[in-house]
């Protein structure tokens, strides 16, 4: 098995919805945390 490469980027792009999911973090505070808005984050989470 190899290894994945990520930036800091890539990896919060994956840790901050999971923390929505999880209802740790609000859509508004991940959309900030991401530089997106409500409405992307709602499409990353589909």
């Amino acid at each position: 098995m190899g290894w994945v490469m990520m930036s800091a980027r890539e990896l919060n792009r994956m840790e901050v919805p999971a923390q929505i999911d999880d209802g740790r973090l609000t859509v508004e505070n991940g959309a900030n945390i991401l530089g997106l808005t409500r409405r992307q984050v709602f499409r990353l989470l589909r």
